[in-house]
């Protein structure tokens, strides 16, 4: 029967540990790891946060586009201006809403009947107006240069607002019927 012993601090060359430099060349990697992959992980609920806007735009445009088709004409449901926004979310960015119910405009989208198929975490604004009224800019928030003033033809305009951040920096979305475009700003 053989004995082992347990000498503390006679190793071999061969049984040598990890020293400090290279325990601290693991964690740097680690760390270097999670930085990327949690950027890119913020990217993608960004990314994904944003798709919203552009389903609502479209199922905007596609309720505009039958609007007009009954009546001649667009449906403004904020007015002339983008002022107005609905659903009534006083924290848009960070909870969702139904886009149905009360609040300011309610009965203007529900009469446009805009298909909502889930919670909504932006607000929206849509102005329209006719061929002799002045087409509102997309507002201070957003930067747009090609912004038209008129058009010779009835028109409206869609904006979209929320925090996604939670920092007061809204994340902002415009498009109108007169360009296929979408503009944004902070998203």
């Amino acid at each position: 029967m053989q004995r082992l012993r347990f000498e503390i601090g006679s190793r071999r060359a061969g049984e040598r540990g990890f020293t400090m430099a290279e325990l601290m060349a693991v964690v740097a990697i680690v760390g270097i790891l999670s930085v990327v992959g949690t950027t890119s992980y913020r990217k993608f609920v960004a990314h994904s946060k944003t798709a919203e806007v552009l389903t609502m735009f479209a199922n905007i445009k596609v309720a505009q586009e039958a609007y007009k088709d009954e009546t001649f004409q667009y449906l403004g449901p904020s007015g002339k201006t983008l002022d107005g926004y609905y659903p009534d979310n006083k924290k848009p960015g960070l909870q969702k809403m139904n886009f149905a119910g009360g609040g300011t405009g309610a009965l203007e989208w529900q009469r446009l009947a805009v298909h909502v198929a889930a919670p909504v975490l932006f607000v929206y604004a849509c102005a329209a107006g006719g061929a002799t009224d002045a087409i509102p800019g997309p507002g201070s928030d957003i930067s747009v240069g090609n912004w038209p003033v008129t058009v010779s033809a009835p028109w409206y305009v869609i904006k979209a607002k929320a925090d996604l951040h939670g920092n007061g920096v809204p994340t902002v979305f415009a498009t109108g019927s007169f360009s296929g475009d979408i503009y944004s700003a902070n998203d």
